[in-house]
Parts: C-alpha cells; structure tokens; sequence
C-alpha cells in the first residue's frame, strides 16, 4: 500500500465508526481496490436469525469507500445497488472484495462481491463514485487530514 492508501486508510479506519461498531477489519487496500472482512455476530442478525442485508450493504459500501477513495481525491456515492444470493448465518466471515471497473476524471464505478469464507458467493454490489475537487478526505471541521 503507497502511503496515499496508507492515510486514506488511517481516515477511514478513525472517523467511519460503522467499521468498529460492525466489527471489520481492513484487510488490503490496492490501487482501486480493497478488501474488507467481518465475522457475523448475534448483532449483525435479522428476524430471521441470519445476517441482515444492512450489515452486508455496510460491509460492501466500507470496501467501495476504501478502493474509491484510494486515488487522493475524495470521492462520495453516486448511487450503489445491491444483489443478495443467499444468507449469511451466524459465525460466517464475510469478506467484501472491491475493484474499479471503470475511472474516469469525475466519477468511478466499482464492482464490490460479498463472499463467505469457502467463496460462496452473498452478494453482489455495484457503485457509482463521484470526485469532488478536494486533494484529499477532510476531517469533521472541513480541514484536510492526508
């Protein structure tokens, strides 16, 4: 990881607090990729005792923010779309794999899969970025941190 990565990281990691109260890790951020795991726990479960869709939505959207964000200009959703394909039980790693499918100078669209930990596939969400002219991610004051 290149040190833009390496303090997009660090941001994200600090001011995204879903990353600590969902229990991720960040496990690899790339050039316009990332990959981000959680391991599903009684807080993550639905009604029907089995991972909510929110929780997948949460862990796929933290891997398209770390790969969308990585390039050093902050980048914001445009839209994000989500396929479920089967459920998630408790005490399966999730792990959500996000890679750049197309980068132009203002927006980006990822491909994010959601996949337990024999690769079976969850879901599958698709992203639209938007990049504002910001050089960087700014803190809650509006003051560049990178």
């Amino acid at each position: 990881m290149d040190s833009t990565g390496d303090s997009i990281k660090k941001h994200i990691e600090k001011h995204d607090r879903l990353i600590e109260i969902f229990g991720m890790n960040i496990d690899r951020i790339g050039q316009e990729s990332a990959e981000v795991s959680m391991t599903v726990g009684p807080d993550h479960l639905n009604a029907a005792f089995i991972c909510h869709g929110a929780a997948i939505f949460a862990l796929a959207d933290v891997a398209f923010a770390l790969a969308s964000n990585c390039g050093g200009k902050m980048s914001l959703a445009l839209e994000a779309s989500i396929n479920y394909m089967r459920p998630a039980p408790e005490g399966t790693r999730l792990v959500a794999r996000a890679e750049g499918i197309h980068e132009g100078r203002r927006t980006g669209v990822y491909k994010v899969s959601v996949t337990d930990e024999q690769g079976g596939n969850i879901a599958f969400l698709k992203a639209t970025a938007y990049r504002v002219d910001s050089v960087s991610l700014p803190d809650r004051h509006g003051r560049e941190t990178a």
